[in-house]
C-alpha cells in the first residue's frame, strides 16, 4: 500500500516549516524508519519499496524548494520516465535509514536524481531516476520550472548519467502483443 499517511504528514508539516534557502545542486537528506508495510516476507524492505521511499525523498525536496506549490498552481503532475537501481545491503525494519537525494542532471525534458540509502553506516542501495512534470498536452520544460522557482539553472548532466540516458533512449520499446 502507498504510504498516504506519510505523504499527508509531510504536506501538513511543510505548511508550518520555515523554508531555508536551498542549493538545488547540493545533496538533500531525509530520514525514515521502515515500518511493517515496507517489508517483504524475509523481513527486509521490499525491493520495490525502495522506489516508494525515493518518491518520498523527492517529495520532501519538492516541498522544500516550493515545487509542490508550483505544481498545484499550474496543474502539473509528477511522473517518472525511467529508473535503475543497484542493491548492496538489506534495509532492516524499524531502524532509521537516511536517503541522500541529489539532482545530477537536467535536460530539455527531464530531471535526473540520484538517490542513495544508508543504514547503520553502510550504503544499501543507489538509484538513478529520470522524472518530469506533465501538463495538459505535454511536458513542462525543466528550465522554465527552475526559473519560475527563482533558481538559475542551465542544462547539465553528469557523464555517467548521460551514458545511462543514451542507453535508455536506445533500448527498443516492446510491441504490443495481444494474447486473445
Amino acid at each position: 500500500m502507498y504510504p498516504y499517511f506519510r505523504v499527508l504528514r509531510m504536506a501538513f508539516s511543510s505548511l508550518f516549516r520555515k523554508r531555508k534557502p536551498i542549493d538545488w545542486r547540493a545533496e538533500y537528506h531525509t530520514s525514515y524508519r521502515p515500518l511493517i508495510g515496507d517489508l517483504d516476507v524475509y523481513p527486509e524492505v521490499n525491493n520495490g519499496r525502495h522506489f516508494v521511499l525515493f518518491d518520498m525523498a523527492r517529495y520532501e525536496l519538492a516541498f522544500a524548494i516550493g515545487l509542490v506549490k508550483y505544481v498545484r498552481k499550474n496543474r502539473l503532475a509528477f511522473v517518472v520516465g525511467g529508473s535503475t537501481i543497484r542493491y548492496r545491503k538489506r534495509l532492516a525494519p524499524f531502524r532509521k535509514i537516511r536517503i541522500r537525494t541529489q539532482l545530477v542532471g537536467l535536460d530539455e525534458k527531464f530531471f535526473y536524481f540520484q538517490h542513495t540509502t544508508e543504514q547503520s553506516g553502510a550504503v544499501c542501495s543507489s538509484a538513478l531516476v529520470r522524472t518530469a512534470l506533465r501538463k495538459k498536452g505535454g511536458t513542462a520544460l525543466p528550465m522554465e520550472v527552475m526559473t519560475a522557482l527563482g533558481f538559475e539553472a542551465n542544462t547539465f548532466m553528469e557523464p555517467w548519467v548521460q551514458d545511462w540516458a543514451d542507453w535508455d533512449d536506445k533500448r527498443p520499446w516492446p510491441e504490443y502483443s495481444s494474447t486473445e
